[in-house]
């Protein structure tokens, strides 16, 4: 199990570092009008995963050194694999939503509800950290 934690954190860092290269890529040298409908919609994934991978690594960084049992280093994983993409995606869907001009409070009030929803749904499986 050691083996498969330390091959998806060296994916997801992998993600990361090349999503982040794409990313402050596309801030110097292209703009939403060159881009188009699809251009614009790649970068919002490429966010999206540099995002979610990002806070993928904080949380298992902070998870694990906080963790006493040293045993149960994949479900941190997967806890934070879970939050990492949960805030990833919320934030990006948010400024997705922002740059169409079709953002109000309840769609903030909408999309902070199902996100508490699903993250106690997870935290309150037998077997979940």
């Amino acid at each position: 199990m050691k083996k498969y934690r330390k091959a998806y954190l060296v994916a997801i860092m992998l993600i990361f570092l090349l999503s982040a290269v794409l990313f402050v890529f596309s801030l110097f040298t292209t703009n939403p009008s060159r881009l188009g409908p699809a251009g614009v919609t790649f970068w919002f994934i490429n966010l999206l995963l540099m995002l979610s991978s990002l806070i993928t690594i904080i949380f298992y960084k902070i998870r694990s050194r906080k963790s006493s049992n040293k045993d149960n280093l994949m479900a941190i994983l997967r806890g934070s694999l879970r939050t990492g993409l949960l805030i990833g995606f919320s934030s990006s869907l948010l400024l997705a939503l922002s740059s169409l001009r079709a953002l109000s409070w309840r769609d903030i009030m909408l999309l902070l509800l199902i996100v508490v929803l699903v993250e106690v749904f997870f935290l309150t499986r037998k077997g979940n950290i």
